[in-house]
């Protein structure tokens, strides 16, 4: 009887000390990686300002030029010479949606038919028709350290 006490007891405390280490180094571990995004064909500088979604909704509502909380952005210069960038995010399915903004405004320049006038692009270099794609289509999972070289448009895109 002594020994089954015994041995109940020794197991408890080392659960006990392996439930401890866990927990005190959860935070140590996290499930994010790194995502490089390389901007193709920038052929002079300026500001590139991305968003990078992991729900319809705000991929759709940040496209539209609207803040999403659920989306995180990022802006950073950019020139021929070096146009490529690096984020921290999370696991999981992600679409970004970017634009250079050459004069400085903080905008993407549209003409009066809302065509834009400036560089765009989406993940997985997809082009909506007559409007910007869907998150299904530009969705892309990150399990591990990820790359998406991202074309740039300007105007009406054809379909590749």
């Amino acid at each position: 009887m002594k020994n089954s006490h015994y041995i109940n007891g020794l197991l408890f405390r080392t659960k006990l000390f392996v439930l401890s280490i866990l927990l005190t180094t959860s935070n140590s571990f996290s499930a994010e990686t790194n995502l490089k995004i390389n901007i193709l064909n920038l052929d002079k500088p300026g500001v590139l300002y991305l968003s990078v979604c992991q729900d319809k909704e705000s991929f759709e509502r940040t496209v539209k030029e609207t803040e999403e909380k659920n989306c995180i952005r990022a802006s950073q210069e950019m020139s021929p010479q070096n146009s490529q960038t690096t984020m921290k995010l999370p696991f999981g399915e992600h679409a970004i949606s970017l634009f250079v903004d050459f004069n400085g405004n903080k905008k993407i320049d549209k003409n009066f038919l809302g065509i834009p006038k400036e560089p765009y692009g989406f993940s997985n270099n997809v082009i909506g028709k007559m409007s910007a794609p869907k998150f299904d289509q530009a969705k892309f999972k990150i399990l591990g350290p990820t790359s998406q070289n991202i074309k740039l448009r300007i105007g009406i895109p054809k379909q590749d």
